[in-house]
């Protein structure tokens, strides 16, 4: 009689270490996606900039995601990979407008900066749930970016319109179908049409 409560214990604990062999195993996924991605040095960022500034003619326009690209709780924002290559920067809702390389002193735009980067304006309340979150007023943003211009994001477009008198044609990245798809179902939603 005395076998009994040891043999239930052994096998309660048997089912306790397997129980969490398992749970391990699932959190590992999890976990992995947590991590973030180990940022360079500005001076690495900046010269992927001068790099692609070099080699291109025209403007280049970038916007990195803006954390809408997912409806999972269980998303874990990642910035894009291109504007993340070029920027460091994974926060949501920044933008970025580089410059070709001054060639010549005739470009109108070649007097003033070469890369400007555009972050949104501080948001107390969105904060609340998800953070602090770097902004263009911040002391010292210029340092912690690597930029020597940041703007609020809500001057891109006045900037875009304001190239477009200068240059015929723009590099960017077109939205991946599914946030594209994601931004039309809402734009069809709010209007009523099909």
């Amino acid at each position: 009689m005395r076998s009994r409560p040891r043999r239930r214990y052994q096998f309660a604990s048997a089912i306790l270490s397997i129980l969490t062999c398992l749970g391990a195993c699932c959190a590992a996924p999890f976990a992995q996606a947590q991590e973030r991605r180990d940022r360079e040095p500005n001076s690495v960022y900046a010269d992927r900039r001068a790099k692609l500034a070099a080699q291109v003619e025209c403007p280049v326009v970038l916007w990195g995601l803006g954390g809408r690209e997912e409806s999972s709780q269980a998303y874990i924002f990642e910035q894009e990979e291109n504007f993340y290559y070029l920027t460091g920067h994974n926060e949501e809702g920044a933008g970025l407008i580089i410059l070709p390389a001054a060639k010549s002193s005739s470009n109108e735009a070649s007097n003033g900066p070469r890369e400007i980067f555009y972050l949104p304006a501080k948001n107390p309340q969105k904060e609340k749930w998800n953070g602090v979150r770097m902004a263009p007023a911040d002391p010292g943003i210029e340092a912690r970016t690597g930029f020597s211009t940041v703007r609020p994001f809500a001057e891109m477009r006045a900037a875009v319109e304001n190239l477009a008198k200068t240059y015929s044609s723009f590099y960017t990245i077109l939205p991946y179908e599914k946030s594209w798809a994601a931004t039309r179902t809402r734009r069809k939603s709010s209007t009523g049409s099909n």
